[in-house]
C-alpha cells in the first residue's frame, strides 16, 4: 500500500463507498453516485490525492427534475446537467476515466478489503452509501444496509467487528440489532461520514433507555465503590445512570445511615467514610485564621467580604464540630479526631 498518497483510513472510506454506490464493473472510469454532496466532495478529494501523478478527466454529472443549476467548486472538473424526470431529489454522479487508473484502483480496493484494521472505515463509508438508519413501532431500533445478496466482505466486516446481524433476502439488506451493536457503531462512529445519517444515529441511540440493573444492585454496587468522596455526576458517568437516579441512590443510602454528604461550593461530595469532614479551601483558610479567638468582624475584615457572609462560612464549620461560638461571641477551634479532606 505504500504508493497510496493519501491516509489509509480515508481511502477505507472511500473503497466503501465506492462499494456501495459505485458502479465496479466498469473497466475505463471509476465512478460515484450519491446525492449526498459532502460524500461527493469527500470522494473527489481523497481520489484526487491517492492519484494525484496520473492524468485524468475528472467529470460531473447532476441530474435533477428541472436541471437545476448548482455551484460545483472545482477548477478542472467537466460539470453537465440533466433532466431526470423520475428523480425525487438531485443527485450527482462523479466519474474519473482512466482505464489505468480504474486497475489500480481495484488493486487497491482488494488489498484495503484484505486489512481488518480497515474494517471500522469501510463499514463507515459503506454505511454513508447504503446505510439505514430506523426506528419503528414499540421502539423498534435497528440499522440496516441495502444489498441484493450477502456479500462475503460485508458478513467478514460485521462478525470482526462484533455486530448483531442477519440477511432478509425479500428486503434486500441486513438487518443489524440489538443495543450492544449500536454501542459498537457509536464507539466506531460508523455513522458519521453522512450528515444526516449522523444526526438521526446520534439522536435515537441517546434515546435508548438507560441500562436495566437488578433490583438492589445499583445501590450495593454505588456503596461500594464511594471508599473515596465522589459526586453523583462522576458516579452516573461510571454507571450509566441519570444524575436524578444516581442521587436517589445516594439519598437513600444517606436515611439509611450508611454515607454523609459534604456540600463544597455548589457540589456535593459524598462518602462512606464516617471518620471524614471534607470541605473547600475557603473553610479552610478559616480554621487556620482561628489559630486564636476571634469575632465574626474579625473573620469579615480579614477575607475582605460581609459580615453576614464570613458568619455563614462560619457557621457551617461548626455544625462540622470543627469550630464554636464562645458565650463572648469569639470562635474558636475545636480538636477533632476526624480526618479533614480539603477540596
Amino acid at each position: 500500500m505504500d504508493r497510496l498518497l493519501a491516509p489509509d483510513k480515508k481511502v477505507a472510506e472511500c473503497v466503501g463507498l465506492w462499494l456501495a454506490e459505485g458502479d465496479n464493473k466498469t473497466k475505463a472510469e471509476i465512478t460515484f453516485t450519491n446525492n449526498c454532496w459532502e460524500l461527493i466532495d469527500f470522494f473527489y478529494k481523497i481520489i484526487n490525492k491517492v492519484f494525484r501523478e496520473h492524468t485524468y478527466n475528472p467529470r460531473i454529472y447532476v441530474y435533477s427534475p428541472n436541471k437545476e443549476k448548482v455551484s460545483i467548486p472545482y477548477d478542472k472538473c467537466i460539470v453537465k446537467y440533466y433532466i431526470h424526470k423520475r428523480a425525487t431529489k438531485l443527485y450527482y454522479l462523479l466519474r474519473f476515466a482512466s482505464v489505468k487508473m480504474v486497475k489500480m484502483w481495484k488493486e487497491i480496493v482488494k488489498d484495503i478489503l484484505k486489512r481488518r484494521d480497515l474494517y471500522p472505515f469501510i463499514l463507515r463509508g459503506f454505511f454513508a452509501g447504503e446505510g439505514n438508519v430506523y426506528m419503528g413501532s414499540h421502539n423498534r431500533r435497528i440499522l440496516r444496509l441495502s444489498q441484493k445478496e450477502e456479500k462475503e466482505y460485508i458478513n467478514n466486516i460485521l462478525n470482526h467487528l462484533g455486530l448483531y446481524f442477519y440477511f432478509e433476502k425479500g428486503n434486500r439488506n441486513y438487518v443489524i440489532y440489538r443495543k450492544p451493536t449500536w454501542d459498537i457503531f457509536a464507539k466506531h462512529k460508523l455513522a458519521d461520514l453522512h450528515p444526516l445519517k449522523k444526526e438521526k444515529f446520534w439522536g435515537i441511540y441517546n434515546s435508548f433507555k438507560e441500562e436495566h440493573y437488578p433490583t438492589n444492585y445499583l445501590i450495593k454496587e454505588v456503596y461500594s465503590i464511594i471508599n473515596k468522596p465522589l459526586t453523583a455526576r462522576q458516579l452516573s458517568k461510571v454507571f450509566n445512570r441519570s444524575f436524578a437516579r444516581i442521587q436517589d441512590v445516594l439519598i437513600l443510602l444517606k436515611k439509611q445511615g450508611k454515607i454523609n454528604n459534604f456540600r463544597v461550593g455548589n457540589v456535593d461530595y459524598w462518602t462512606k467514610d464516617k471518620n471524614q469532614i471534607i470541605i473547600s479551601k475557603i473553610k479552610e483558610d478559616y480554621l487556620l485564621l482561628l489559630d486564636k479567638p476571634k469575632h465574626t468582624s474579625e473573620c469579615a475584615k480579614h477575607f475582605k467580604v460581609c459580615w453576614k457572609s464570613s458568619y455563614n462560612r462560619l457557621n457551617e464549620l461548626q455544625k462540622l464540630n470543627l469550630i464554636r461560638k464562645e458565650n463572648n461571641g469569639k470562635w474558636i477551634k475545636l480538636l477533632t479526631r476526624k480526618e479533614v479532606l480539603i477540596i
